[in-house]
């Protein structure tokens, strides 16, 4: 009997402990953002690793219509604009973790990979270190203002 109490009282601590560190997504980042191209650009510029040709691509319209959607447990993408109509837009929330966070930052693991988004004023920017560049991100409504499918 004493060893099936101890075993409960393991498996709750454990159980206990896994529940409290599940970090919360910071209150700043949670909303409804679309890339902002001119912040990205400036950004791009600024990149060592960035070749010719590849910053030729990336400043053709290439940024700017990405919106990521960060809700307190779920996330969702998708693209705006005539441009990205060939692509199939499932409007799927998935779910993610923060791995690490803080006021002014957050590290979320997705389904397929990881990333720290940081806030910089009253924008949002992901790191992207195999290009040397950021992507920023402009709030354009909150969480609680929209209708989804």
């Amino acid at each position: 009997m004493r060893a099936i109490i101890t075993s409960l009282f393991v498996a709750t601590v454990v159980l206990a402990s896994a529940c409290a560190e599940r970090q919360q997504i910071p209150v700043a980042f949670v909303g409804t953002w679309q890339s902002d191209e001119a912040l990205t650009l400036a950004s791009l510029s600024k990149s060592e690793t960035v070749t010719p040709a590849d910053r030729e691509m990336f400043s053709n319209d290439f940024f700017g219509d990405r919106v990521m959607v960060f809700r307190l447990d779920e996330g969702m993408t998708y693209w705006v604009g005539e441009e990205w109509a060939d692509i199939e837009q499932d409007y799927e929330w998935y779910p993610y973790d923060i791995v690490a966070s803080d006021t002014t930052f957050m590290t979320v693991r997705y389904p397929l990979g990881e990333a720290t988004w940081r806030v910089e004023g009253d924008h949002i920017y992901v790191e992207l270190p195999e290009w040397g560049f950021r992507e920023y991100y402009r709030r354009i409504d909150d969480w609680n203002s929209r209708s989804w499918p």
